[in-house]
């Protein structure tokens, strides 16, 4: 593998890092547990520059949160440039949960109604930004979920309503809205939820804004993604200062090439043991 083939790593400073989705603190909590005892950063944190000084985290909000958490004043992150990065969305298909206290409780969020509707014309909306998001049941109904506003306020409910059932219910991430086909291969659903579909300047919009979408919706597929490079959490809190560390960094990533510890999969790959 030659070094222009390389992913680019580099230490920055924590606090430049800017996340454009919501963080689960139970994902946060194990992960700054492992952090700590384990001692190392297995997969740096994805990010792209927002400007001269910060980065939005495409993937890795909690990862970074859990780094804030043990207060290391400097990340290891994998920067790429944003425009070869493609861009999707994950759908929650919500289950172990009553679906009357799911539909209960998002109609509870401020600022939204259902709208009862069909597929074709929710996938439209959604399309067309006439609706934010849509439901769909079991049993095959579909309900638009309305709320108008801005693309910040927009996130900001979509926000709310993955609060309402996140801890709650079991979340499977899903591609597709058919719920027949769904239900083959899960139990005890109580509702898929549709979120749309975000561009990459909304995600750089939001983030400049501070807003956030919710954890686990978006799916930035990377390529060249840099995975198990267990760096020491030791290079990221010594007293070197930051421009020695990535003095150290080159170094190491110089000394990885040589002695041939870099392999590069080009395949799509499924993992079995997550």
């Amino acid at each position: 593998m030659s070094a222009q083939e390389m992913p680019i790593l580099r230490i920055v400073p924590s606090d430049s890092l800017v996340l454009h989705e919501d963080a689960d603190p139970q994902r946060i909590e194990r992960l700054t547990v492992r952090l700590r005892e384990d001692g190392l950063i297995k997969n740096p944190p994805i990010v792209t520059p927002l400007d001269e000084t910060r980065y939005v985290v495409l993937d890795g909000a909690n990862r970074v949160s859990g780094l804030w958490r043990l207060g290391i004043a400097h990340a290891l992150v994998q920067v790429v440039d944003y425009d070869r990065v493609e861009l999707d969305t994950w759908y929650h298909l919500v289950a172990s949960i009553p679906r009357d206290h799911l539909f209960q409780a998002v109609r509870g969020v401020r600022g939204v109604r259902l709208l009862h509707t069909d597929l074709d014309t929710a996938r439209e909306d959604l399309a067309q930004r006439r609706n934010l998001a849509y439901l769909v049941c079991p049993n095959g109904e579909v309900f638009s979920i309305i709320s108008p506003g801005s693309l910040q306020e927009g996130a900001r409910i979509l926000v709310d309503i993955s609060n309402v059932y996140r801890g709650l219910a079991n979340i499977h991430r899903v591609r597709i809205d058919s719920m027949f086909a769904l239900a083959a291969m899960y139990d005890d659903v109580a509702a898929l939820i549709v979120y749309p579909a975000f561009t990459r300047a909304d995600i750089l919009a939001l983030a400049r804004d501070q807003a956030k979408v919710p954890t686990g919706i978006t799916r930035h597929i990377i390529p060249g993604r840099a995975l198990r490079v267990n760096l020491p959490l030791s290079v990221l809190t010594n007293n070197q200062p930051l421009d020695a560390k990535n003095e150290w960094l080159a170094r190491w990533e110089r000394q990885m090439l040589a002695t041939k510890a870099v392999r590069y999969y080009a395949e799509s790959t499924y993992l079995f043991d997550e």
